[in-house]
């Protein structure tokens, strides 16, 4: 879906921008895209598709995590939502949550698709647990803002990917807004990797920065790239989980911002 673009100008009137940093992962070539920023409210707030008939993270306290029954992994947002698995030319791999925001269309974490060494994967699989072993999707290209992969600067710690089928439309995507204020209620859904299957927890926005958001919300490894949804807000993304801050006693999530939702904006139906 392309928007009506309001662009974003600095101080000197200039159209801001974010450079993304493409990977073809047929090829292996590399290239770059500068993708303008809006502030377009049909930008900023993007609606899910529903079909028909369908890192470092922490635990506060005690562990407030539920298991999604298997009745619900059909229907929405849970049916979007699914597991990544990146390999990279070393052979090393990492393993995190992603989730469809079109219908070939996957968002999760930029450390999940960023090797030790810096590198993009060489290749990406993201399945559903009710899908069965053969519905597994291969990923075709991936993008990851240039900040991140050059700085690794955790304010730009996400990223997307295509992938080899247009699943989406079977199974629904998933919508974001930028619409999000302390006290917030907001749940993070992931898979995490020692129970094997998908959680939900739910807790308070508690700290709003530039380019994160921090919140109350019991997460663990496996559960980097996992939707953190407003529930109210028709199930919308409001940013994608990352870390845990043990100092504060909180975990983190990148923010839908206005450079975030250009870039989904700019990747969905591709």
């Amino acid at each position: 879906m392309k928007g009506n673009l309001m662009a974003y100008a600095n101080d000197e009137g200039k159209e801001e921008s974010i450079v993304m940093i493409e990977k073809d992962l047929t090829s292996g070539e590399e290239t770059t895209e500068k993708i303008i920023i809006s502030t377009g409210e049909d930008i900023l707030n993007v609606e899910a598709y529903q079909p028909e008939g369908v890192a470092p993270n922490m635990v506060i306290g005690d562990d407030d995590r539920a298991p999604v029954p298997d009745m619900l992994l059909s229907l929405m947002p849970y049916s979007a939502i699914g597991r990544v698995r990146t390999t990279f030319s070393d052979g090393s791999g990492k393993l995190g949550t992603g989730f469809l925001f079109g219908p070939n269309d996957v968002e999760t974490a930029g450390h999940v698709l960023l090797g030790n060494n810096g590198e993009l994967p060489s290749s990406i699989t993201f399945w559903f647990q009710n899908a069965g072993p053969l519905a597994d999707s291969s990923g075709t290209q991936v993008f990851i803002p240039e900040e991140y992969k050059n700085n690794k600067n955790p304010d730009y710690d996400w990223g997307v990917f295509h992938i080899n089928t247009n699943i989406g439309n079977n199974r629904g995507y998933m919508g974001w807004t930028s619409d999000v204020s302390v006290n917030t209620v907001v749940q993070v859904i992931g898979f995490d990797s020692v129970q094997n299957r998908m959680l939900l927890a739910g807790g308070q926005v508690k700290e709003i920065r530039n380019n994160t958001i921090r919140y109350n919300v019991d997460a663990s490894d496996g559960q980097s790239g996992s939707p953190v949804v407003n529930r109210v807000l028709d199930n919308r993304m409001v940013a994608i989980h990352s870390s845990g801050i043990p100092a504060a006693l909180l975990n983190q999530g990148n923010k839908v911002t206005p450079s975030m939702a250009s870039v989904l904006n700019r990747y969905r139906n591709e």
